[in-house]
């Protein structure tokens, strides 16, 4: 293609040569052991940092809402559409009594629906969608309560790009745009907005959320685990050499956030494609044929300008992934429900097909990914069980394993911050 790679390995051949305040040796793993610790991450984390909740395509007009239940923050949220057209999150509770405001035949069940107002169940309270006070009942009862007071307790809410953002966090007054940085700044200008359809996978899982969050921090783990999904990735594996299906194009960091970018498997037939994949002309890696014009792409997008770029995953801090391929793009939420137990979300947002192939294609596409997805699951409840026995306290990361690195790093750095921050009473 002729453009000169934008980003380099150093010379050295060694990616951890370029960002050498991450290390080189071994890696603690308390953080993904340790219940004392997930309350710090609570704390200091989750409760602290701009979080990512859904799109603005689930609230498509005035007075549409959608609940989430996220226990790593210990409430519920109610995101909302409100009759300016504002996008709003409030904590899903009465003032009056503290009763659940929105839920349905569960409380602990997300929903959603369209309503003119906020109607509370148990007295019968009433709130404009913007979180104000319209009337309680039995006004003649009052006694010396404050009405202006009465308000839906609201909580920061901020829009990127169609994803909407919280931040539980009473002072922050970073924006959620200055939050995500340089690499926000390169994606913009992708078609976020533009028709999509919409796949999606939740699955609750019995392991640390940095776990799981680890295991798509890297590609080296393909070749192995992936190696019934893949074919091509298992032979070049087999000489135990330099993988160019699996070995990073790149890897970024920036700040807490980072990145790396890697090739796909041909999407073409190969000698291993199988007999579905020649009828439908598509693969796990998307319809055959469909190469990405780098030009067209944002500046942040494949950033070596590689001809065999074929995804980039960006991996904003704390939970939030968003992975760009000739399909589309992906995103990944992990929601910690405990020290070693997370709900991970997938949602997948491809081109609307033009044609029943394209649909038998591009459904044919999302089975494998979600083969490949319960593949990336299948070791981990395992993994976090023995973790969990104590019998080792360190991890061991190679080369193309800085990023999983640079994960624990962060939260462990901004855990003994927070920690520092409060016992000096700031």
């Amino acid at each position: 293609m002729g453009h000169e790679p934008l980003v380099n390995k150093p010379p050295s051949g060694f990616w951890h040569d370029a960002y050498p305040e991450l290390g080189r040796g071994p890696i603690s793993m308390y953080d993904s052991v340790c219940p004392e610790f997930y309350q710090k991450e609570k704390k200091h984390i989750f409760k602290q940092h701009w979080l990512y909740v859904g799109r603005t395509e689930q609230l498509p007009q005035k007075g549409r809402y959608f609940t989430r239940e996220l226990a790593v923050l210990d409430t519920s949220v109610i995101l909302v559409r409100d009759a300016q057209d504002v996008i709003r999150a409030f904590h899903n509770i009465c003032p009056h009594r503290g009763n659940k405001l929105v839920w349905q035949d569960d409380p602990f069940q997300e929903t959603q629906g369209t309503a003119p107002l906020f109607y509370c169940r148990f007295h019968g309270w009433r709130y404009k969608l913007d979180g104000s006070l319209i009337k309680p009942s039995r006004e003649d009862l009052l006694l010396e309560i404050d009405k202006s007071t009465c308000s839906v307790p609201a909580i920061q809410c901020q829009v990127w790009e169609g994803f909407i953002f919280i931040n539980l966090n009473r002072d922050n007054t970073q924006s959620v745009r200055d939050f995500l940085g340089e690499f926000a700044a390169g994606l913009e200008g992708y078609p976020f907005a533009r028709p999509h359809q919409v796949y999606k996978f939740k699955a609750e899982l019995k392991c640390n959320w940095k776990i799981f969050m680890d295991g798509f921090a890297e590609s080296y783990h393909g070749a192995y685990l992936h190696a019934g999904s893949f074919g091509a990735l298992t032979e070049v594996a087999k000489a135990d050499k330099a993988n160019p299906y699996t070995d990073a194009l790149a890897f970024q960091i920036a700040g807490l956030h980072r990145m790396f970018s890697f090739a796909g498997e041909p999407s073409r037939q190969t000698p291993f494609s199988r007999p579905i994949e020649c009828l439908t002309e598509a693969s796990p890696a998307g319809p055959w044929n469909k190469k990405v014009d780098s030009g067209s792409l944002p500046k942040g997008l494949n950033p070596t300008r590689s001809d065999s770029y074929g995804f980039d995953s960006f991996q904003f801090f704390p939970n939030f992934v968003v992975i760009f391929s000739s399909s589309g793009f992906t995103t990944h939420a992990h929601w910690p429900t405990g020290p070693h137990s997370h709900i991970f979300e997938l949602d997948m947002y491809f081109r609307p097909p033009t044609s029943h192939r394209e649909r038998i294609a591009q459904e044919l596409t999302v089975s494998f990914l979600n083969d490949i997805v319960l593949e990336d699951v299948s070791p981990l409840e395992g993994m976090q069980a023995m973790l969990n026995s104590g019998a080792i306290s360190e991890f061991h990361a190679n080369d193309e394993e800085i990023l999983v690195r640079h994960l624990h790093k962060v939260v462990q750095d901004v855990v003994a911050a927070g920690e520092q921050k409060a016992g000096a009473g700031l």
